[in-house]
C-alpha cells in the first residue's frame, strides 16, 4: 500500500529535458571539502565532456573566461590553488576534485606553472585524463623564497619522464593563440580511445 501523499506512477509525468540554452551564462561558485581541506572552484554547468582547469597559482593572468565559453557545450571547471604549497599537493588536490566530481576522462588544461600539476596528474593517474592540454606550459622556479618555489628548485619535474606516461591526446599552446578555443574543444569532443 502506498504512503499517504505518495505519488503514484499514473501521476508522474516526465521531467523536462535540459537544454543547453538555460545553461548559458550560469556559473557556481563552490566549495568543496576533500579530507578537511576546502577548496574553491568555478563551475559552468555544460552537457558534454568536462574540461578541467588548473590555473597558474603565482600569476593573475587567466585563460579561463575564455575557457568558460565552452559551456554549455562543455562542462567546465576551474580549481583555485591553495596558496603556498608545492605542486605535488596541487596535483593531490586535482585529482581529489575529479574524483569528487565523478568526472570520467575530462580534458585537463594547465596554464603556466598550473601545467606541473596536471602534468603529474595525467602521468600518475592515467586514466583521469581524456586530454591534456599545457597553455604556456613553465616549470621555472619563481624568484622569490616560497613553497612553490622551493619544490620546484630542488625537486623539479622530469618532463621526459612525465610524457613517457601519458595517455592521452596532449596539446602544447600559447594563450594568445587564436584557435586556443576550438582546439580545446576538439580534443574535449573527440571520441575517447
Amino acid at each position: 500500500m502506498a504512503r499517504p501523499g505518495a505519488h503514484r506512477d499514473r501521476d508522474r509525468r516526465p521531467a523536462a529535458l535540459l537544454r543547453s540554452d538555460a545553461l548559458r551564462g550560469v556559473c557556481l561558485e563552490r566549495t568543496i571539502e576533500l579530507d578537511n581541506v576546502r577548496l574553491s572552484v568555478r563551475d559552468w554547468p555544460g552537457l558534454g565532456r568536462a574540461i578541467v582547469h588548473s590555473p597558474d597559482p603565482l600569476s593573475p593572468r587567466s585563460v579561463i573566461d575564455r575557457l568558460a565559453a565552452l559551456a554549455p557545450t562543455h562542462r567546465v571547471l576551474s580549481l583555485a590553488p591553495r596558496a603556498g604549497l608545492a605542486y605535488q599537493v596541487t596535483a593531490l588536490d586535482l585529482v581529489g576534485v575529479l574524483n569528487q566530481f565523478g568526472f570520467v576522462r575530462p580534458v585537463l588544461v594547465g596554464e603556466g606553472l598550473g601545467c606541473v600539476s596536471v602534468a603529474l596528474v595525467a602521468a600518475w593517474h592515467p586514466e583521469c585524463a581524456g586530454g591534456l592540454v599545457l597553455v604556456d606550459a613553465t616549470c621555472e622556479p619563481p624568484p622569490h623564497d616560497s613553497l612553490e618555489a622551493r619544490a620546484l628548485r630542488d625537486c623539479p619535474p622530469d618532463w621526459a619522464a612525465l610524457r613517457s606516461r601519458w595517455r592521452c591526446t596532449v596539446l602544447e599552446l600559447r594563450a594568445d593563440d587564436a584557435s586556443l578555443l576550438r582546439r580545446i574543444e576538439a580534443c574535449a569532443a573527440a571520441p575517447l580511445p
